[in-house]
């Protein structure tokens, strides 16, 4: 490197030493002055007042508290309800009771009451999250069994706040059981906004069991026409999920051959889903809607009680038996979905794409063409491992 060169590199980096000095001194977090100026949303609560008013109900991050165990001692949230015609005034008088400016961008999860969300546009109680610049729209909302005020009493098991516990919950619950849906503002709107204008929330309700209450996250409320219409009980929800390529994982009952209709009692095997994809095909035939539902997975036994042995024939007919267990649970949902003339799988949309006449021509009357399509499912399942070398029962003799 000649000198010239040298001396053009200390020259150029002596030019951008005050930028450097002016980034460094940024903090990462803004302005710290700006903190105690604030309050950290974590979870929000909406509900619906006998006033006809909206109650909020806002759960804020306490940062006083320390990780170590070293800080003080005592909750590391706290609760405030405000409550006003619109959300956008209950959210100003916040600043009544706590003294500080709400800060929307840390915010989880948003609870909406039941009854709030079958009475009003789930869109339009939501308004002030999706134009205020601060939430994100990755915040996921659910909808709880009762007032949503009432859930963010709930201490937490593990998490420092119960609306982290709620979003973890609702994460675990659709990725490794199947046993609730799971959407976030974004989809939200998509899926309301599509052609066939429904959605799926998750459901929170509250378990009493031995002076405890336990909340749960399981099954889900459906939207139809902007608003909450029926809960999908939760032990349909597996073959619905499967049904709209939903489903992530969890675990295949089967039952033992000849005993599908027994108690299940350590009668049946059970299949850990590792992964499943499913696809859904349009048809039109005699004026008519035709579904074909078509799933495909990879699954791993996980309790075999059902034989004493696995030999290549009985594998494939256990294959066969996870295979009919899986048809069966798809097309219960299907069933329960034609009966509410609720398109959940997403035909409307499908049809609009590849036939926009006819579904001009069958938008405003859907719901009932809906309930009169048919269907036929497939699936098909590879058994992946057993879980032993063995291959057979534990209890068989060797």
């Amino acid at each position: 490197m000649t000198t010239g060169s040298l001396r053009r590199i200390v020259y150029g980096l002596a030019a951008c030493l005050p930028f450097l000095i002016s980034v460094l001194g940024l903090s990462a977090c803004g302005d710290r002055a700006e903190l105690p100026r604030k309050g950290f949303v974590m979870g929000v609560a909406l509900d619906a007042t006998d006033r006809g008013s909206i109650q909020l109900s806002v759960q804020f991050f306490k940062p006083s508290q320390s990780v170590t165990g070293k800080g003080k001692s005592g909750r590391a949230y706290i609760n405030v309800r405000t409550e006003d015609q619109s959300v956008i005034e209950a959210v100003r008088d916040i600043t009544i009771h706590l003294g500080r400016k709400a800060q929307w961008s840390h915010m989880r999860v948003i609870l909406v009451g039941e009854e709030l969300a079958r009475q009003m546009p789930l869109l339009d109680v939501l308004e002030f999250f999706y134009r205020d610049h601060e939430p994100r729209l990755t915040s996921h909302i659910l909808i709880t069994k009762g007032r949503a005020a009432d859930y963010l009493n709930v201490p937490p098991y593990i998490e420092n706040t119960i609306s982290q516990q709620y979003f973890q919950s609702e994460q675990a619950a659709h990725q490794l059981s199947g046993k609730t849906s799971r959407i976030d503002l974004l989809d939200l709107a998509l899926q309301a906004r599509s052609e066939s204008g429904t959605a799926l929330l998750p459901y929170l309700y509250l378990q009493n069991e031995d002076r405890l209450t336990n909340p749960n996250i399981a099954g889900a409320a459906v939207l139809a026409q902007g608003r909450v219409r029926t809960i999908v009980p939760s032990q349909l929800l597996e073959g619905l999920l499967t049904l709209r390529n939903d489903y992530r994982s969890g675990i295949l009952e089967v039952p033992c051959e000849g005993k599908a209709s027994a108690p299940r009692l350590l009668q049946e095997d059970a299949a850990e889903v590792l992964q499943l994809h499913s696809r859904t095909t349009v048809k039109v035939q005699d004026n008519r809607l035709h579904l074909i539902f078509r799933a495909k997975g990879y699954v791993a036994i996980s309790e075999m009680v059902c034989g004493k042995t696995l030999t290549p024939d009985d594998e494939v007919k256990l294959r066969d038996r996870v295979q009919r267990s899986l048809e069966q649970a798809m097309s219960e949902s299907a069933d329960w979905m034609l009966e509410k003339r609720l398109d959940l799988v997403g035909a409307g949309n499908r049809l609009h794409e590849t036939n926009p006449r006819l579904w001009k021509s069958w938008k405003e009357d859907w719901p009932n063409r809906f309930a009169r399509s048919s269907y036929e499912v497939h699936a098909d399942i590879a058994i992946i491992t057993t879980g032993t070398n063995a291959g057979k029962p534990i209890r068989s003799e060797m």
